[in-house]
């Protein structure tokens, strides 16, 4: 008997509250006071609903300060943003010197791996003939950098 009282008094207590959300009716008695109630009156009364009223406004400080948190919070973002795109740039730069560089020394291993008393242009413009052990170097040395940028 008491655990159904008990949840008897539960349920009309959870009821309540929704009950006040929709508002509160307003009529007036047989002495002319205005009675507000959760209820409807009971004998037909007609009566009109009065809705609560809004919740307070928040405090000036409290809206500046959660403005400022989120407006931080968009310059974080926006930083980040534009960190993982200079990143991202980066890397595609990157990719296109190592491609660069693994397509010259393709091209001049070719080259190296051609006729022996070949005439071959240096650095600064003039024209050579490199000996059978410098041929060695370069080829050495442009099949190291194809190991190292051709990864495809």
């Amino acid at each position: 008997m008491r655990t159904r009282s008990l949840l008897f008094l539960l349920g009309l207590t959870a009821t309540f509250p929704a009950s006040a959300e929709k508002g509160y009716h307003l009529y007036y008695d047989e002495n002319g006071q205005a009675v507000y109630s959760q209820f409807a009156p009971a004998d037909g009364k007609p009566s009109e609903t009065v809705k609560p009223p809004p919740p307070p406004a928040e405090s000036p400080e409290v809206a500046r300060q959660r403005l400022q948190q989120q407006l931080q919070k968009f310059e974080d973002n926006r930083e980040d943003q534009s960190l993982a795109a200079e990143k991202r740039q980066q890397s595609e730069n990157e990719a296109q010197q190592a491609k660069r560089r693994c397509d010259a020394a393709r091209k001049n291993l070719e080259v190296l791996n051609g006729r022996a008393r070949q005439l071959y242009q240096t650095s600064d413009g003039s024209v050579q003939r490199m000996s059978e052990d410098e041929r060695q170097k370069q080829r050495a040395e442009m099949e190291k950098i194809i190991a190292a940028d051709c990864r495809s």
